[in-house]
């Protein structure tokens, strides 16, 4: 990232010439030249429609980003027939685009969130999914006892309010109940310090689930910063949640059929007892068989 400070010391045509290079090495922003575009000269001129090219740039630059990276992703995970790897996919995908060390993946079942995936790098834990290791951590429940939203654990918070949570440090942060985080910590001698917590909605509207990212590292000093806002996280989430949505719907719409095709037969099989009991040759061995019974107790 260019030094602002040295370059706003440097003199107007300077400055135009360091922010084309800034363009050129994609790390342009238009503070680089926020004053300048503010003159009412040439240069100022110059730098009102370098500003306007370079943010053009960027924008192509992300929108290829996301040609490129994230709508093959989708497409994968649209593809993707194993319910496992599909949950698993998700998290590791986006941890990827936003170069998170960790991330968990909770399902909504019933009034509660149930893990389902748990992924740590630097502890190399994997858990849930196709690892075949049980997660040991107990459900979040959406209410407490008393029936009052349970707002005080940062996923549920998320999953009530449908709000997107960027914490930057968890030690540091107020309103919400880390103790549970404090705890893992202790035992394993990790340090969980950036959240981001994100709420997964169907297109109905439905809460599916919570995803949690956790420690987004630097991509130069692999030092933990907070996350930021990506487009390519945004577009990966939509296509995700779509991709997940659609096999919940597909498994649902399945086990209707099942339960539908069981009560088919079991009404078909009814229907043929009736057929079999009420026919007159059924009648007649049912007769019989009474006088029979009958002649017997005699």
């Amino acid at each position: 990232m260019p030094d602002l400070t040295v370059i706003s010391s440097a003199s107007p045509l300077k400055r135009i010439m360091q922010a084309v290079r800034a363009v050129e090495a994609g790390e342009y922003t238009s503070e680089l030249l926020k004053d300048l575009r503010e003159d009412g000269g040439d240069l100022g001129q110059l730098a009102r429609l370098l500003d306007v090219m370079a943010n053009g740039i960027l924008l192509r630059d992300n929108q290829l980003r996301l040609l490129r990276k994230v709508i093959p992703i989708g497409v994968s995970l649209s593809a993707e027939r194993d319910f496992n790897r599909l949950l698993e996919s998700l998290v590791v995908e986006a941890q990827a685009v936003t170069n998170a060390d960790a991330g968990t993946l909770y399902l909504v079942e019933d009034d509660l969130l149930k893990f389902v995936i748990l992924r740590n790098t630097s502890l190399n834990m994997t858990m849930g999914g196709t690892s075949g290791t049980p997660i040991p951590f107990s459900p979040v429940p959406l209410h407490n006892v008393d029936g009052s939203e349970n707002r005080s654990n940062v996923v549920s918070y998320a999953a009530l309010t449908r709000k997107r949570i960027n914490i930057a440090d968890a030690y540091q942060a107020e309103g919400f109940d880390f103790s549970g985080t404090k705890s893992f910590d202790k035992q394993t001698r990790y340090r969980s310090q950036s959240f981001l917590t994100i709420p997964l909605e169907n297109k109905d509207g439905n809460l599916i689930g919570v995803l949690q990212l956790i420690n987004a590292k630097d991509q130069q000093s692999g030092g933990i910063i907070p996350f930021a806002d990506d487009d390519a996280l945004e577009a990966l989430i939509l296509l995700a949640t779509a991709a997940l949505d659609g096999y919940i719907r597909e498994t649902a719409l399945r086990q209707e059929i099942a339960k539908l095709k069981i009560e088919i037969d079991e009404t078909r099989r009814s229907r043929q007892v009736a057929e079999i009991t009420e026919s007159k040759f059924f009648q007649d061995l049912r007769e019989k068989a009474r006088e029979m019974r009958t002649r017997q107790d005699k």
